[in-house]
């Protein structure tokens, strides 16, 4: 049985926040939703809401931070980006629940 490593909540949030400021970076119009402990034994779970043009681009750029972190520390953070137009509680409703 492997043993998850101890994370620091201080050192999730930096890089929780380091997520969204990737987003905010391209448009200031970004809305967020976290949930920590994340799913399936993930340290978080982040969903960000941005505008439909700038979806893919964000997504991108979050996912290939996201596996950085996950190479350089070992978090565990889920990371999906949704069109705002999207309804966010379909997005909720797509969550795995524990």
């Amino acid at each position: 049985m492997k043993t998850k490593k101890t994370i620091s909540k201080r050192q999730l949030q930096k890089y929780l926040d380091e997520l969204v400021a990737i987003a905010q970076n391209l448009t200031p119009d970004v809305e967020t939703a976290v949930q920590i402990p994340g799913v399936e034994g993930q340290h978080a779970w982040l969903e960000i809401y941005v505008p439909g043009e700038l979806d893919e681009q964000i997504s991108d750029l979050v996912n290939e931070r996201v596996l950085d972190i996950f190479m350089e520390t070992g978090y565990d953070i889920g990371a999906v980006v949704h069109e705002k137009s999207e309804p966010q509680h379909l997005a909720a409703e797509l969550l795995p629940q524990n």
